[in-house]
């Protein structure tokens, strides 16, 4: 994201800038800039990211984030930790992007767990094993939702694995000996299907200017 896009000023009516991988602030503002220059006046630019912080944490996720956070740190000390989404925003305003609509939505972090329910709910779920997403959406049971919130709970941890434990782990996909995902932890699973923690995830975009804004001095 530090370098400079391969296209030029104002190719594109559409920018999309969806959950990028963890690096510095100045990678980020770089990204938004280009992002801008390579858009046609009264483009837009969406946006879609995963905040590193949950909500509703307790303390078994508190001490995972914790640790991850202390292990980017040691992979990159530069790396921005602060709340993406705020940064995010303020760089869109900072860049003199218009008319910005924004949505933050929780994403689940664990739906139903094998093994935390009785054999009777488990054997109902399993029949809806091997639906599809649309199957899932026709089906108004109980067995339906909860098919529906396993399946978003997957996805959206898969994003957050990308985008803040690959750094860690070396680059191009090589896995540092004894670097395990955090989900990997079954009892950090139990505890947010329990806490209802869910991934922070923004959705917003954004539009250049139709006409630039001159800079002006009076003397």
């Amino acid at each position: 994201m530090n370098a400079p896009f391969p296209f030029p000023k104002g190719y594109f009516s559409t920018a999309v800038f969806r959950f990028p991988v963890a690096t510095t602030e100045a990678a980020y503002y770089n990204a938004v800039s280009e992002c801008k220059r390579v858009l046609r006046p009264g483009g837009y630019i969406e946006i879609s990211i995963l905040d590193l912080d949950m909500v509703n944490m307790g303390n078994r996720a508190r001490r995972a984030v914790r640790g991850l956070k202390t292990r980017m740190q040691m992979a990159r000390k530069d790396v921005d930790l602060k709340p993406l989404s705020d940064n995010i925003q303020k760089m869109l305003g900072r860049r003199g992007f218009e008319n910005l609509r924004r949505g933050m939505v929780t994403v689940p972090v664990a739906g139903t767990l094998d093994g935390s329910e009785t054999s009777s709910r488990n054997a109902s779920m399993d029949e809806g094993r091997g639906k599809s997403f649309a199957d899932m959406l026709n089906d108004e049971s109980e067995t339906g939702d909860e098919g529906i919130t396993r399946m978003v709970s997957r996805v959206g941890r898969w994003w957050y694995e990308r985008c803040y434990e690959s750094g860690e782990r070396g680059r191009e996909g090589e896995e540092e000996v004894g670097v395990e995902s955090i989900w990997n932890d079954k009892a950090l699973l139990r505890e947010c299907e329990k806490k209802e923690t869910g991934l922070k995830l923004l959705i917003c975009y954004a539009q250049k200017p139709v006409v630039s804004k001159r800079r002006t001095i009076s003397l």
